[in-house]
């Protein structure tokens, strides 16, 4: 027998303070320290190396030839002559069937132990490739490894199971990552990309347009009414009109756009392709048109209008600002103009974005700078002609702009808050005035009427700023109303039920102004403390000239005299409204007819000489 060899390492393979780390796949680490020594290096001595099969073929083949030289004694002792038994013919024959022997059993043992471990072999590298490059790029979406087949219940078969168990971990890895990948860059309600993802196409566009030419068209999507279908159907309400909007907004594009929900109430649209400026303008045709039919959410339909900013790469790169910025910006245009419609976008838009930017900045600014002033328009009771009170109106007197309407910084007071703090002024200065305007008004008790929006209503502070007006004029509560929307009713909630409960305890009228317009239902006026019904313009405008507009403000009127509640006509501004009013007996009107909203010495010059009566001729 030969001596016993050292195992020759294995390819690959480098000793660390005693634990052997393999770098071939097929290499295995060594136990740690603390295994038995002696099974350690048993498993060592069968260790496959990679002499193996030449070592085996050494074996085999030495095993036959040595069979080959016993074989003529034997068979002697089997009875064959030694004349036959020893003929060199024979030797040679014995020796050469033993060496065909070994030979043949090598080969079969290579062909198939061989194969198996070279199958083997090949998946481990193979998975120990992917493995490694999914590990470098993060991305396990491509790490596709396919199983062993298990055809025994040797080593090498427990070694093929091992390796399809560490598969199980491989694709739960790859689920993980596709999970969070999908969460990543997908919205969880709608399905739709996400604002991070939508961004990759769109910079993928913009580097397709630079290398072949092709453009690209957006458009910028905002949803007109999901606040009010959220206060007034909740969030699982709102959801269902997301989802329902998101399948019109697919129903309407072409399958290799791009539809993504950029946030709450936004979407966006992104098309590339030669005419893709033109077909962006069809695309935006199909949604208005599809959201044209309402929406079902439980037993409501819902109406939901949606304003569009069309934005193409060729305008955005001539104004030089980014494509989703001009999208965006045309939106904006689109709401301006009315809502629900679509507007392309034009460098008018960014100048004018700009300019209200630089009017919000400004604004912060106006009330301590004492820009801010009142006007008033007179309330006059219609039978007599004589000046009831007055609605105090809010103006801002620009340094450099003049008078700026309020339309435009009233909705930026909103949205930046300033209307609390604006607010609070206009409430006690219209009180300090009205309490001064008490001792020449001809009829004593002079009312004021203050505007107050959602916003400010809903702050805390509201009461607290009510109360204090009112102490530091010492106007008698009585004589201030708060005139409110109806908006301010869709949450319908008990913070709004108890908050008008203690404006009332103050003594402080409410008015529901614009009344008919919004979210009208003779619910409010049973459930909610109303004084005065304010009737719309748009009602007043015909109802000298319309019947269903007279019919209108013929019901106002007779509402308010069922429920005691004084009823105020809007933008009165000529003698036959004047004068249908009065047929219809509506007790109170305002309007251009009368006057127009007047600085505080005007309004007072205007009591003084009318003596309480407004000459109409």
């Amino acid at each position: 027998m030969p001596a016993e060899r050292t195992p020759t390492p294995l390819v690959g393979v480098r000793s660390l303070k005693g634990v052997t780390k393999p770098t071939d796949p097929l290499a295995m680490t060594e136990p740690t320290a603390g295994t038995d020594a002696a099974p350690r290096k048993r498993r060592r001595a069968f260790r496959l190396t990679s002499r193996v099969f030449w070592d085996l073929a050494v074996y085999m083949v030495g095993l036959g030839l040595v069979m080959g030289v016993i074989f003529p004694p034997f068979v002697t002792l089997l009875g064959v002559p030694q004349a036959y038994a020893g003929r060199p013919v024979f030797i040679a024959a014995c020796l050469a069937a033993g060496f065909m022997v070994g030979a043949m059993n090598y080969a079969l043992t290579k062909g198939v132990v061989g194969g198996r471990l070279a199958e083997l072999g090949g998946h481990l590298r193979s998975v120990t490739g992917v493995i490694a490059s999914a590990t470098r790029s993060g991305d396990w979406s491509s790490a596709v490894i396919e199983p062993i087949h298990v055809d025994s219940d040797d080593q090498i078969g427990d070694t093929a199971k091992a390796f399809n168990s560490l598969l199980v971990a491989v694709e739960g890895r790859k689920e993980l990552e596709e999970q969070l990948h999908h969460q990543a860059f997908y919205d969880a309600l709608t399905d739709l990309p996400n604002r991070a993802l939508f961004l990759e196409r769109l910079k993928e566009a913009e580097e397709l347009e630079e290398q072949q030419g092709i453009p690209s068209a957006m458009l910028f999507l905002d949803l007109d009414n999901l606040k009010p279908v959220n206060d007034s159907l909740g969030h699982e309400g709102g959801d269902t009109l997301l989802r329902a909007v998101t399948q019109r907004i697919l129903g309407s594009v072409r399958g290799e756009d791009t539809v993504a929900r950029l946030s709450g109430d936004e979407f966006a649209v992104l098309l590339t392709g030669v005419r893709c400026d033109e077909q962006a303008a069809i695309v935006a045709e199909r949604v208005l048109a599809s959201l044209r039919t309402p929406v079902v959410i439980g037993d409501h339909l819902v109406r939901s209008g949606i304003s569009i900013g069309l934005a193409t790469s060729e305008a955005a790169r001539a104004s030089g600002i980014p494509m989703l910025r001009a999208a965006d910006l045309a939106m904006y245009a689109a709401k301006a103009a009315g809502k629900g419609r679509c507007e392309a976008f034009s460098p008018e838009h960014h100048d004018r974005r700009l300019k209200q930017h630089q009017l919000r900045a400004d604004l912060h600014e106006a009330l301590d700078a004492g820009q801010l002033e009142l006007f008033y328009q007179p309330i006059v009771d219609l039978p007599t002609q004589q000046v009831a009170g007055f609605e105090a109106l809010l103006r801002w007197r620009h340094p450099d702009r003049g008078l700026v309407p309020p339309l435009e910084f009233i909705s930026l007071a909103e949205e930046t808050g300033l209307i609390v703090p604006i607010g609070r002024w206009v409430l006690q200065e219209a009180t300090r005035q009205a309490a001064a305007w008490q001792t020449p008004s001809p009829l004593g008790r002079l009312r004021i009427s203050v505007n107050v929006s959602v916003r400010q209503f809903q702050h805390p502070d509201l009461i607290g700023d009510i109360s204090t007006a009112l102490l530091r004029s010492g106007l008698d509560p009585a004589l201030l109303t708060l005139e409110i929307t109806e908006s301010l009713f869709v949450a319908d909630d008990a913070g709004t039920t108890r908050k008008l409960e203690e404006i009332k305890e103050l003594g402080v009228r409410l008015a529901l102004d614009d009344f008919g317009t919004g979210y009208s239902s003779l619910s409010y006026l049973r459930r909610f403390p109303i004084d005065t019904l304010k009737i719309d313009k748009s009602f007043v405008d015909g109802v000298a000239t319309s019947s269903e507009a007279a019919a209108v403000a013929a019901a106002i009127v007779q509402l308010g005299q069922t429920l005691r509640m004084e009823v105020v006509a809007e933008g009165l501004e000529d003698a036959d409204q004047l004068q249908a009013l009065n047929d219809l007996a509506c007790p109170l009107g305002q309007g251009y007819h009368f006057a127009k909203p007047l600085p505080a010495a005007e309004a007072r010059e205007l009591l003084r000489l009318s003596s309480g009566t407004l000459l109409t001729a």
